[in-house]
């Protein structure tokens, strides 16, 4: 008896050990605004790309509407908290063709962010610089 109960808690220890070890953080949630000139951007993008030593890490976009981006809304919501490059990425929202979102109203914006554990928000400003001789690719035709 004595010795199916070591057995029977040394199983135990290996299934948590075992679970344990395939664990994944929680992934945490982001939301907030995009702003242009002090106005909200029509249509754009909010690109996640997480630093070297983020483990796991993969680069995430959410697209902004109506100046306002939301991960929940995803396909699969969220991304793992830690160091990211952020690149804003905005438009004019007129689709035409070969320009799906509109044509760019400013340069790609870069900027260093930590994402937090759990649900949080961050707003963006855009500096005014960015709209300086602007660069139009095309963005694609969906």
């Amino acid at each position: 008896m004595k010795s199916s109960v070591v057995i029977g808690l040394l199983l135990c220890c290996v299934t948590l050990f075992v679970s344990g070890c395939d664990s994944k953080p929680p992934m945490a949630q982001i939301s907030g605004t995009v702003t242009f000139k002090g106005k909200p951007i029509p249509a754009g993008n909010v690109m996640f790309t997480p630093d070297v030593n983020l483990s796991g890490g993969q680069i995430r976009m959410f697209n902004v509407k109506d100046g306002a981006y939301d991960s929940t809304k995803d396909p699969s919501p969220g991304l793992l908290p830690g160091k990211y490059e952020v690149t804003i990425q905005g438009y004019d929202g007129k689709q035409i063709p070969n320009f799906f979102q509109g044509k760019q109203i400013f340069n790609a914006v870069k900027e260093p962010f930590e994402v937090p554990a759990g649900t949080s928000k961050k707003d963006f400003v855009v500096p005014d610089s960015a709209g300086v001789n602007v660069k139009i690719f095309e963005t694609a035709d969906f």
